[in-house]
């Protein structure tokens, strides 16, 4: 039986690992959020609120496979980074579970007979 190499992350690398996409726009919402309400000299409790509301608003929506894997993606990345609160983080994942539910009862296209 072989088991997988374990390879390590070269922290000095130029290359980082490739981040999810939908993750990617989350983050880059809040970030924009962040520089704007720097600009307006906001407090800072404004400015948290204001970039997290950023980051959730920029989360996909829980239609597909894709969307909903990219939704889970981000609760996660945001509750691990203080974007989501983690009082209300287990919400967005159990709306992902709701949502995953829900594809699973949509009705099958019907197969085309062969001509």
């Amino acid at each position: 039986m072989t088991q997988p190499a374990l390879t390590l992350v070269d922290e000095a690398s130029p290359q980082p690992p490739d981040r999810n996409a939908a993750v990617q726009r989350c983050c880059a919402a809040r970030d924009r959020s962040l520089q704007e309400s720097r600009a307006k000299k906001r407090d800072l409790y404004d400015t948290r609120k204001l970039a997290n509301e950023a980051f959730c608003a920029a989360m996909p929506d829980l239609t597909g496979y894709e969307n909903i894997r990219d939704f889970i993606a981000c609760a996660a990345h945001g509750m691990l980074t203080g974007a989501i609160d983690p009082i209300e983080g287990p919400k967005f994942l159990y709306a992902a579970q709701v949502a995953v539910g829900a594809l699973r009862h949509e009705p099958k296209e019907p197969k085309k007979a062969a001509a």
